[in-house]
């Protein structure tokens, strides 16, 4: 049961994340001048997103009765347990606002990319090589969406991109 407990209190971290920045979001500017996406128009859709998806989550996960007899370590399709499921998402919860702070310091597009080789490395064990070439492939596609594409201004640091 303490596997459950610890499932749903992490889904309620979620909603009130997720509605946190949802709702926080407009501060930012949710669209800009002459229509344009602004600032705060992927924090909110993220936010409302991720509170959403968790929210139903929880309701399915309230709604379930506890077979009996059950730890909650049955494994996903990777073979991780319960357990180290929540060992990652400790973790992440932990690496994002590092990575919000590391923002103005190295801009969004590497502290972004930065996250995504951890995440990949330390937490789902990737090997280095691929690991690097993929969050060099996201910090990439983050850049060309939101900097050229949406020609969203974003935070730069001392690298300049």
């Amino acid at each position: 049961m303490s596997g459950d407990r610890a499932q749903v209190w992490t889904l309620i971290g979620l909603v009130v994340l997720g509605a946190g920045f949802a709702f926080s979001a407009p501060v930012y500017g949710v669209l800009g001048e002459q229509g344009r996406i602004g600032p705060g128009f992927v924090p909110m859709l993220a936010g409302g997103l991720l509170a959403v998806l968790a929210a139903v989550l929880l309701r399915r996960q309230l709604s379930q009765p506890a077979a009996a007899g059950e730890t909650g370590s049955g494994t996903d399709d990777f073979g991780r347990t319960a357990g180290q499921r929540a060992w990652i998402l400790r973790r992440v919860f932990v690496l994002l606002p590092v990575t919000v702070l590391a923002v103005p310091v190295v801009g969004l597009v590497c502290a972004f990319g930065g996250l995504v080789l951890v995440i990949s490395t330390w937490l789902e064990g990737r090997r280095v090589l691929p690991a690097v070439a993929f969050s060099a492939a996201v910090a990439g596609g983050v850049w060309v969406i939101f900097a050229v594409l949406l020609a969203v201004p974003l935070p730069t640091g001392i690298f300049g991109f």
